[in-house]
């Protein structure tokens, strides 16, 4: 089902940048321009190649058909940033795994496209966690494809993709399952946030970490304990949960892919390997 809720189709002027003051424009850089709204979207150099948000949408929806894994999914997209950043969301209705019972886990195909060169042309196949309204992604996305961003995309590429992330997605149920077998210890896992994903740069010696974000997931934490009991598991969905739960800040859509980010590393370094 196609649900296409931003307008994400419209038309880019790619002009000669002229700063304010000056009567000649800069030579090797434009500048695009939203048509409908004149909104300036972003000035790059005269190398860089318009993929309209349009032909992305378009060529997810043919790999979808082509790899005919599921016609039962909803199909969501959305524009950010006046226009600048377009991001894609399919969930399959269908295509769903149990790692315990009740706890359900969906499978997810995203595409990411921008004018302002922010977002890489993207596809990302992961799973969403269907026992919060906001979703709990595996932040650690199953299967993804990183594209140079020309004025064309590979269906082909795409279709790939979603094939490969189904078959994995179905092989992420054992360590799932795993992580709710392993305990840990509570102070183990402040340890690991402090350290891993909340930790500010300093020139110090002194370690610095962001303590309000420290509080909110050892917070998260305890309501995950009380659910799911203290394992591996509660610890991996309070860190989805803080990724995903981003409407409070100015620019949610950035927080959640700079967070999403964040714990992908954090789930393969050495401490999270060895709880």
């Amino acid at each position: 089902m196609l649900d296409f809720t931003n307008d994400y189709d419209f038309n880019i002027l790619e002009l000669p940048l002229i700063p304010e003051g000056m009567e000649k424009p800069v030579d090797g850089w434009k500048l695009l321009i939203r048509e409908d709204t004149g909104e300036h979207l972003h000035v790059h150099r005269d190398s860089y190649q318009v993929l309209p948000h349009a032909d992305v949408v378009q060529a997810t929806e043919d790999a979808l058909k082509s790899a005919n894994i599921s016609s039962d999914y909803d199909f969501n997209v959305y524009c950010h940033d006046k226009g600048k950043k377009l991001e894609i969301d399919v969930k399959f209705n269908n295509l769903v795994i149990e790692p315990t019972v009740g706890d359900h886990v969906k499978f997810r195909v995203r595409g990411l496209n921008s004018y302002d060169g922010q977002w890489a042309l993207q596809t990302v196949t992961d799973a969403l966690r269907l026992w919060c309204d906001n979703g709990c992604v595996t932040a650690d996305s199953v299967s993804s494809i990183w594209q140079r961003h020309t004025n064309s995309i590979s269906v082909e590429g795409i279709e790939n993709k979603i094939k490969l992330g189904v078959e994995t997605f179905f092989n992420q149920k054992e360590q799932w399952q795993e992580w709710m077998k392993t305990k840990v210890e509570k102070n183990e896992i402040e340890n690991l946030f402090r350290s891993k994903l909340v930790k500010r740069a300093s020139k110090t010696s002194e370690e610095k970490h962001n303590k309000k974000q420290l509080e909110n997931l050892m917070g998260q934490l305890d309501i995950e304990f009380s659910n799911l009991g203290p394992n591996k598991w509660a610890v991996y969905n309070c860190m989805t949960h803080w990724a995903t739960h981003t409407q409070d800040n100015k620019k949610p859509h950035m927080v959640t892919r700079r967070r999403e980010k964040v714990v992908g590393q954090v789930l393969n370094t050495k401490q999270w390997l060895e709880i």
